[in-house]
């Protein structure tokens, strides 16, 4: 039996995030007359704030509504649902042909090459899974 699957092609829009960390630790001081000196050593709490940067790729709301909208349509068809978001996808890989073809964000494609590209609704999704079942 033959395995039908349907890929959507989604593109993420990059979204910065400032975090601010803090982290204790601990810093120690010896007296200055260390080598003849019996004492303990100074050891005083060290706090210090770290700044980091972190992205993150978010589907906007049309597309995310598209995501759900195939997996449940594909679900009651019998396909398997690749979904690939072209900002997280490395270079090499969005070099290939297939990503190269592609201008238009969500774009369904089927294992027999066809394709929706943009505004994708159910009735869409309904007739391109009807043909390729």
């Amino acid at each position: 039996m033959k395995i039908l699957r349907v890929t959507l092609y989604v593109k993420g829009v990059k979204v910065a995030k400032m975090d601010d960390r803090s982290r204790i630790g601990y810093a120690s001081r010896l007296p200055p007359s260390y080598p003849w000196w019996g004492g303990s050593i100074d050891v005083t709490p060290d706090y210090k704030v770290y700044r980091e940067v972190e992205y993150k790729s978010v589907l906007p709301d049309d597309q995310k509504k598209v995501v759900e909208m195939v997996q449940a349509m594909a679900l009651k068809h019998g396909f398997e649902v690749n979904i690939i978001d072209v900002t997280k996808e490395n270079l090499l890989h969005r070099l290939e042909e297939k990503i190269k073809k592609i201008n238009t964000f969500p774009t369904l494609v089927t294992d027999t090459g066809e394709k929706i590209e943009g505004r994708i609704t159910e009735e869409k999704i309904k007739s391109l899974l009807s043909k390729n079942a």
